[in-house]
């Protein structure tokens, strides 16, 4: 279902289902943070590895403390400089984060990202367990008319919205330990 107008959309209405929107790297998948259901529809569509975590986007800095045991300083800089932007941060999680959405990992992946159209849907929906639109191992999908023809029965809801977007996807870093790590180098240069 194409969605011209986020208004018409409630929370409630994305349970169990997949979400589909553009970021300002490329296109994301997602679902509402414990949704165990659509989470699980993320895996299939993707055919995606069930170890590998999924990134969770988020509306704002502030969003990230429930889920966050501390956020070092090199942290608090990096999210000063480049969020929102094409950064994902990994930290150490908090005890008592729902495990699916970690794969069992004690880190957890976040990402404010530059896009208004992103930002409106996480601003309405909240963090969003996201990763981009493709058959994993294959380049990400960034063309809405693709996108349909290969998932159109995966996906339940798709944001008509067009925005433009860099096609590269996030650069991640791993500031869970002493030593920082860039784990995928993307247009932010660390």
């Amino acid at each position: 279902m194409f969605i011209k107008d986020l208004n018409n959309l409630k929370k409630e209405d994305l349970i169990g289902k997949v979400i589909c929107f553009p970021t300002d790297t490329v296109y994301g998948v997602g679902c509402i943070l414990g949704d165990e259901e659509a989470l699980e529809k993320i895996y299939e569509l993707k055919n995606r590895d069930l170890s590998k975590p999924l990134a969770i986007l988020v509306p704002n800095k502030e969003s990230i403390k429930d889920y966050v045991k501390d956020i070092p300083n090199v942290a608090e800089d990096y999210m000063s400089n480049y969020w929102p932007g094409a950064l994902t941060i990994i930290f150490n999680k908090k005890d008592g984060v729902c495990d699916s959405f970690t794969k069992g990992l004690s880190t957890i992946g976040f990402r404010m990202p530059n896009s208004k159209v992103a930002l409106e849907v996480l601003r309405k929906f909240g963090p969003l367990a996201t990763t981009s639109v493709n058959i994993s191992n294959e380049p990400p999908i960034n063309n809405l008319e693709e996108i349909i023809k290969h998932f159109k029965d995966k996906i339940d809801y798709i944001i008509e919205d067009k925005e433009e977007i860099s096609k590269i996807s996030s650069t991640i870093v791993d500031v869970s330990k002493e030593k920082i790590v860039i784990l995928r180098q993307g247009d932010i240069k660390l």
